[in-house]
């Protein structure tokens, strides 16, 4: 008798929750970096007010975006001759030389606007972008130089040990990007 009304009981229980069509989830709403702001108060993440070169540092920022878009044509494998190599990497000197370029200006930006609380904040921001995407580039290096030299551990390429902090760098540097993109407001 006990086990009827228990079975009875949850199949109740089973056929409200199949058929309740109100089911409610957390969805929260995201901010993409946008200027001047409209709403006055972000919901969340810092909001970057007052900034003295907002168009510069704003570009170098699209410039980062701009040569990440483009170090997916880097093509390295186990079967690269030296020549393929070789070309690797004078392109990804070339693109160390734009994101070197981007960091002096952030650099410059930093000194120019020493007094500037926000502009330093963002800047630095900005620079751990730069500096992530530059130290995964050598990571790249390092690992043609090794199939240059023919390194057992650098051919086996997918299971490579070279290739964890080409990740982890590339990886940060986008997380970062992202951060920015969704969570500051510029005001």
């Amino acid at each position: 008798m006990m086990g009827k009304r228990m079975s009875k009981l949850i199949a109740l229980i089973i056929i409200i929750m199949l058929t309740s069509a109100n089911i409610s989830y957390a969805q929260t709403t995201t901010n993409i970096l946008y200027i001047p702001s409209t709403d006055p108060i972000s919901p969340y993440g810092p909001q970057i007010e007052d900034l003295q070169n907002k168009e510069d540092i704003l570009k170098n920022l699209q410039d980062i975006k701009r040569i990440r878009g483009n170090l997916i044509v880097i093509n390295i494998n186990e079967n690269s001759t030296t020549e393929e190599l070789k070309e690797i990497d004078k392109d990804i000197d070339f693109y160390i030389q734009q994101l070197e370029t981007i960091k002096k200006n952030l650099d410059n930006h930093k000194l120019s606007y020493k007094d500037s609380f926000p502009d330093l904040f963002f800047s630095e921001q900005i620079l751990l972008i730069v500096d992530s995407y530059i130290i995964s580039l050598r990571q790249q290096q390092n690992l043609i130089r090794s199939l240059e030299t023919n390194k057992a551990e650098a051919r086996k390429l997918f299971y490579s040990s070279y290739l964890i902090p080409v990740y982890y760098y590339l990886t940060l540097g986008d997380q970062m990007v992202a951060y920015i993109d969704t969570y500051f407001t510029l005001s």
